[in-house]
């Protein structure tokens, strides 16, 4: 009889599924067992790390996509899951095992950290590191190196879900959007537009094309990248197809968004701002509509013909290496115990917290010049913050004052929220240029003693003195009342002291006219008891 007539025949008497034989893929016994209990766990690590970056994704648009990224790593996982290569031999399942319970350890000051700082993103990216070296662990324990190498790029494209680092952040996009400002006010001469670029902004007759509009860009570059990654992955590129792809999805997003920004400033100088706002939202939907689409075009048009991954009708057969129950439940155990020691140790500090002295402001009405004004829709919808205020005015002096109010009630995001809204970060993306930073200064406002970070900022031929204070509902009781701002001291302590989703609020006030920081500073002495009351 032939081979093949064997094989055919082979597969037709043996039974097609024999519960007895072959338990169901999902069967209690396979749950239980201590793998099972293993892999429920780091499926418990996953699903904390990205509920500890939901929070970035509902308040940065940039970062929404997050969402889908930990479908679209399944997807990447399961379709390479039937390629799996054959177990190395000769694991060093010691050091194995040692790797995967310190970065088990490291879980309970990770989680104690994140607690007190949601919005801190180094921690973000140490988690990160952390859960995707418990996942390397797990598979050198399966097949070794091989699998380790095999399922890297799938499993490391969750990462893409973590916000950038600040500094990062704001020197490449800032960088990119300026480029692409720049670019719209050149070809805004071309078409006979009057237009100046101010660093993220184009001025154009009509007004301002805001923050907003000359920096939402980053949202469909961020998704384009993430995008471009989640499709190299799918169709198995090369490393080199892959940077391409990638180069190709900025090109793509600059062309796109120059045509935006472009068309905006087009509405704004000739049907006015107003108009331009109507037509904003419609103009950035259809970019992400245009890009999203061509992106996936472009990967198809480079993939590889005549070179399609054989890709196996079933799993090929695979025992795996038993490991005994307890040590399962022992890693669901500490997983608990952190998550439980986290919420006692801070449940246990809050108790203790000392309420901070509340103010709220009263604006100089009486001073010359003085005008309340309001924060855009648009920077509000960023803020979310749950009240704002916002005023200019003229000192006897003639110096220049504008202030901003704004405070967040208690919640879980209301420091990641305040703390988003700093002079370094709003002030560039604005065009102006951080000349220097002068340190803290405390001042007293009507019995509340106030610290301040004072930077100075030039925006063209003007210097401007920024005073930025950012104040929490509650203190530790040995705190003095002083500045929370953002460094890692600060962090730590507030940490340390138990403190988390407490109110905030801050008061940012900047002055025009004084020629050194000592001048400034006295000036803000004599003005801040006008303008801050205890409540």
């Amino acid at each position: 009889m032939p081979a093949n007539s064997q094989r055919i025949s082979t597969a037709q008497a043996a039974p097609v599924f024999d519960r007895k034989a072959r338990p169901a893929l999902f069967s209690w016994d396979r749950i239980w067992s201590g793998r099972g209990l293993v892999l429920m766990a780091l499926g418990a690590c996953w699903l904390l790390f990205f509920d500890e970056l939901r929070g970035e994704w509902e308040i940065n648009a940039q970062y929404s996509y997050g969402y889908v990224v930990p479908l679209l790593g399944a997807v990447l996982v399961w379709r390479r899951w039937p390629e799996r290569p054959s177990a190395s031999p000769n694991r060093s399942l010691g050091l194995m095992g040692f790797c995967f319970v310190v970065l088990l350890l490291f879980l309970l000051p990770l989680r104690l950290v994140v607690e007190a700082n949601p919005e801190w993103r180094m921690v973000y990216w140490l988690h990160g590191f952390q859960v995707l070296g418990l996942t390397f662990c797990f598979l050198y324990w399966l097949g070794g190196w091989r699998w380790v190498r095999f399922f890297a790029p799938a499993i490391a494209f969750m990462l893409i879900a973590v916000p950038w680092p600040m500094g990062l952040e704001q020197a490449a996009i800032q960088g990119l959007m300026r480029f692409v400002a720049g670019m719209t006010v050149a070809l805004a001469d071309w078409l006979g537009i009057p237009a100046v670029q101010h660093g993220n902004l184009v001025e154009v007759g009509a007004g301002m094309v805001g923050i907003d509009e000359a920096c939402s860009g980053v949202r469909s570059l961020q998704s384009a990248l993430m995008l471009s990654l989640f499709l190299g992955e799918m169709y198995r590129f090369s490393a080199f197809r892959r940077v391409g792809l990638l180069v190709g999805s900025l090109l793509l997003v600059i062309v796109a968004n120059l045509t935006r920004t472009t068309f905006l400033v087009w509405a704004a100088a000739s049907h006015g701002m107003r108009q331009m706002q109507t037509w904003h939202n419609t103009a950035g939907n259809l970019i992400m509509a245009i890009v999203l689409p061509s992106l996936m075009l472009f990967a198809y048009l480079i993939k590889p013909r005549g070179e399609e991954l054989a890709v196996s009708g079933a799993a090929r057969p695979f025992v795996f290496p038993t490991i005994p129950r307890w040590v399962g439940l022992g890693v669901i155990a500490w997983i608990g115990v952190a998550q439980g020691a986290t919420e006692i140790w801070y449940r246990t500090h809050e108790g203790s917290l000392i309420e901070n002295k509340r103010w709220t402001v009263a604006w100089p009405v009486g001073e010359p010049q003085f005008k309340k004004t309001e924060l855009p829709e648009t920077s509000l919808a960023i803020l979310r913050c749950s009240s704002s205020q916002a005023a200019s005015w003229q000192d006897s002096d003639a110096n220049e004052w504008s202030a901003f109010f704004l405070r967040w009630d208690a919640g879980k995001n209301s420091a990641q929220l305040a703390k988003g809204h700093r002079p370094d970060i709003c002030f560039p993306a604005a065009g102006a240029r951080l000349v220097d930073n002068l340190g803290l200064v405390t001042l007293d406002a009507n019995g509340v003693n106030m610290t301040f970070r004072h930077q100075t900022f030039a925006s063209g031929d003007r210097l401007l003195h920024v005073f930025y204070c950012l104040w929490s509902d509650y203190r530790a009781p040995n705190e003095k009342p002083m500045l929370e701002d953002g460094s890692e001291t600060s962090r730590l302590e507030a940490v340390l002291a138990g403190k988390r989703h407490l109110g905030q609020q801050v008061i940012e006030l900047v002055v025009e006219g004084p020629d050194s920081g000592e001048e400034a500073v006295s000036l803000l002495k004599k003005e801040l008891p006008k303008i801050v009351h205890p409540s």
